[in-house]
């Protein structure tokens, strides 16, 4: 019996120690646009994203977990105080579900970088970068309506996860 009770802490010990290695990445100046005219209201930015753990040398197939660290959005030099109202930035890949991983509300007065809030939960982010692209959405809360065509610049860290 103590021989089958050590041998099962010893399983246990060794499969907890699995070589588990964490990656810090960025994606930096990630452009995410959309055509006006914008509405008050919710108004939606986008930007494709391709081969994220190829060109950082990941193998998706060893992903164990991927987590947002900082998601950090530049405003456009011409837009004005006080337009966007809220933030939230979520991810997507055409065959899973939309991730809400980080967000702000409301934004901050007077700065042209914004620093977000990420989510507690981010289920199954590795699902959506597994696949060779998905979607970045920011989603902009307007105060007013706005003629203008606008990008917004983001800069994103995660830490991944690989065994």
């Amino acid at each position: 019996m103590k021989k089958l009770l050590f041998l099962t802490l010893l399983s246990l010990v060794l499969i907890s120690c699995k070589n588990s290695k964490i990656t810090s990445i960025e994606l930096n100046d990630i452009t995410l646009a959309s055509e006006g005219p914008y509405y008050e209201g919710p108004n939606s930015f986008q930007a494709t994203l391709s081969n994220v753990l190829k060109s950082n040398n990941i193998n998706p197939e060893s992903l164990e977990k991927i987590v947002l660290k900082s998601a950090v959005v530049t405003l456009p030099d011409s837009m004005e105080s006080g337009l966007i109202q809220d933030f939230s930035l979520q991810l997507v890949s055409n065959s899973s579900e939309m991730k809400k991983v980080a967000f702000i509300n409301p934004t901050p007065t007077g700065k042209k970088t914004i620093e977000l809030i990420v989510a507690k939960e981010q289920d199954d982010i590795a699902g959506i970068f597994s696949k060779e692209e998905f979607t970045a959405l920011l989603d902009a809360n307007f105060s007013k309506d706005l003629e203008t065509n606008l990008e917004f610049k983001i800069k994103l860290t995660f830490d991944v996860t690989t065994h």
